[in-house]
């Protein structure tokens, strides 16, 4: 199956929730409409869950979620031929939050084109932020964030989504080669390298090494040898995401692929981009 940028995009919501909290309000921007749509719909499924780890995907509630007929999944849009979205949308939204779910145990509201909203949308909206529902999730899309109020940015959890690029990263088909043939010199001195990589750059080596060690094991690999690249790269990107620094991020690859053990300190920061 091509990985195109709906499957990107779901990875990144799933990595994005996989400490099993919900915060009330996201920002979904980056990649594509069909990318944002598709992050926003897995958030969805995942905050209606009724299973022990969300989302399930067999619970009654994420069935009726991929059908698109969960009751307390609701989308707010542009009218026909708007370029803007109105305050009117926004106030009908405020009108429907104040509803308690009909099944699940929160309530969630899909706001398409959020950086379509005028100012006084915006407004109407940063008061439903600044004092939502205890059952509400609202998930703005947005294409263009920097058009959202900073008021309005700032009481939100932004999931950022990256264009997925054709090919395979040249580094991480080294490090794979490197990582079956047990060259744990190699190993080091390519990873040694990397200490001072940009972390973007970084966090798309890691993206690229954990698709191409999943392609691999679907393709017969070695089992055990592609779900612990598979499993440390995917671990690497969520330092990354946590703002832990590139030298201790492949520290720890090298010593997940070497077969030694480490540490990984906690690490400050504001930052939540995931890819």
């Amino acid at each position: 199956m091509p990985y195109d940028a709906v499957t990107a995009a779901r990875e990144a919501a799933a990595r994005f929730i996989s400490d099993g909290r919900f915060f009330h309000a996201y920002i979904v921007s980056g990649s594509d409409a069909a990318g944002r749509e598709a992050a926003a719909r897995y958030l969805a499924k995942a905050a209606v869950c009724s299973g022990a780890e969300p989302p399930c995907s067999r619970c009654r509630d994420c069935v009726k979620a991929e059908k698109g007929i969960h009751p307390d999944i609701a989308f707010v849009e542009r009218e026909k031929d708007e370029k803007e979205l109105r305050v009117d949308a926004v106030r009908t939204l405020r009108r429907s939050a104040a509803v308690i779910p009909n099944e699940a145990e929160r309530g969630v509201w899909i706001i398409r084109d959020a950086d379509a909203m005028n100012a006084q949308a915006q407004n109407a909206m940063l008061k439903l932020l600044e004092e939502p529902p205890r059952y509400a999730v609202f998930i703005l899309l947005a294409g263009n964030p920097e058009l959202l109020l900073p008021t309005v940015r700032s009481r939100c959890e932004e999931l950022r989504l990256r264009p997925v690029r054709e090919g395979e990263n040249p580094g991480a088909e080294k490090l794979a080669a490197l990582f079956e043939a047990g060259d744990r010199m190699g190993l080091l001195r390519e990873l040694t390298s990397l200490e001072k990589s940009d972390r973007a750059e970084l966090t798309e080596l890691m993206e690229s090494l954990r698709r191409l060690a999943v392609s691999r094991l679907r393709a017969g690999a070695e089992p055990g040898k592609m779900a612990l690249l598979a499993g440390a790269a995917g671990q690497a990107e969520k330092y990354l995401d946590a703002n832990v620094s590139s030298g201790y991020v492949t520290g720890f690859l090298l010593a997940q692929m070497t077969g030694q053990e480490t540490k990984i300190p906690p690490q400050g920061g504001d930052s939540r981009e995931i890819h």
